[in-house]
């Protein structure tokens, strides 16, 4: 038995040819899925408000959104094929890339924040060495020499006065 896509009359599929479409489908949905949990887990670091690594999501996320994009690609070049899988398959295909693009902006947003508070963590102790250096300095920022500056004076091996 064969069955004709009502877009495309020119399509015939036999229905294991219909079976291995949904396979595909369903494996996209599966990796969908994966992407999800991979960046919400992400979320779920970046959001705690500490400094943390995320370096062991980065690889798989990526992994995983580039079979993503190979999906998206074979169904933009082939979609009077993938239109014969069931419609249950593409509401479930369709509802995963709602729930991933929300958990996608999310995570921009939660980068940002963390970019922006590591930039300012950056900028705190950048200043704090810079004015330890600035207060030991025997040159001003003119270049003259400065007799007033206080210094340490060493009297042993790690000690200071």
């Amino acid at each position: 038995m064969t069955t004709r896509s009502e877009k495309q009359p020119n399509v015939v599929l036999s229905p294991r040819d219909i079976a291995k479409v949904e396979a595909i489908v369903d494996h996209a949905i599966c990796v969908a899925d994966d992407l999800i949990a991979v960046t919400e887990e992400e979320n779920r670091r970046l959001t705690s408000g500490r400094p943390t690594s995320i370096e062991d999501l980065l690889e798989r996320k990526q992994k995983l959104a580039a079979e993503l994009e190979q999906f998206l690609k074979k169904f933009r070049a082939q979609s009077n094929i993938f239109l014969l899988a069931s419609p249950g398959k593409f509401t479930e295909l369709q509802h995963r890339n709602e729930k991933l693009t929300t958990a996608l902006a999310h995570n921009n947003q939660n980068l940002v924040r963390a970019l922006t508070a590591n930039r300012r963590r950056v900028k705190t102790i950048m200043r704090a060495i810079q004015d330890k250096q600035q207060s030991t300095a025997r040159y001003g920022v003119n270049g003259q020499y400065n007799q007033n500056t206080p210094h340490p004076v060493s009297i042993g091996r790690r000690y200071e006065a």
